[in-house]
């Protein structure tokens, strides 16, 4: 299971400046700034703090807890590898897609949309695979999320 990582202050910080960030890159003359400094990146990257600090709130527990409820019971139901197959595997997959837009900086709607769900899916995947993404994500969310809130005297 996921744990709120980013205060819900910090989370609507991170959205804030996401936003902020893809409308300056419509302006025409911040077009070129933004370009040299792949704010489209950075985009991806609070998106992604925004969505784990919505963990944080009633909603994000329930749905983190739903999620871990339907992978549990598919696992006893049908097995581990099944349990894996069914929850894993897709998260797996939008973790992959993910990274490797963010690499080949290919950033798209797509990969902002997919920055929205990592954190929730990444709960889905089961064992020391799925603990270790957690980690890491919780790392990059944690760091993300303390450096947009010293930004903005949030604390």
């Amino acid at each position: 299971m996921i744990d709120a990582a980013v205060s819900t202050a910090a989370g609507g910080a991170c959205a804030g400046s996401a936003a902020l960030l893809m409308y300056a890159e419509k302006l025409p003359g911040i077009k070129k700034i933004t370009n040299k400094l792949h704010t489209d990146r950075v985009q991806a990257v609070l998106i992604l703090t925004a969505a784990a600090a919505v963990i944080a709130t009633p909603a994000g527990g329930w749905w983190n807890r739903t999620v871990n409820s339907i992978n549990d019971w598919t696992i006893g139901m049908v097995g581990q590898w099944t349990g894996l197959l069914v929850t894993g595997l897709p998260a797996l997959f939008v973790l992959v897609v993910f990274v490797n837009d963010l690499v080949t900086k290919k950033i798209e709607h797509r990969t902002r949309i997919l920055a929205a769900i990592l954190p929730v899916l990444a709960s889905t995947i089961p064992g020391r695979i799925g603990s270790g993404i957690q980690s890491v994500l919780a790392w990059v969310v944690t760091a993300v999320g303390r450096l947009v809130a010293g930004a903005f005297g949030i604390a």
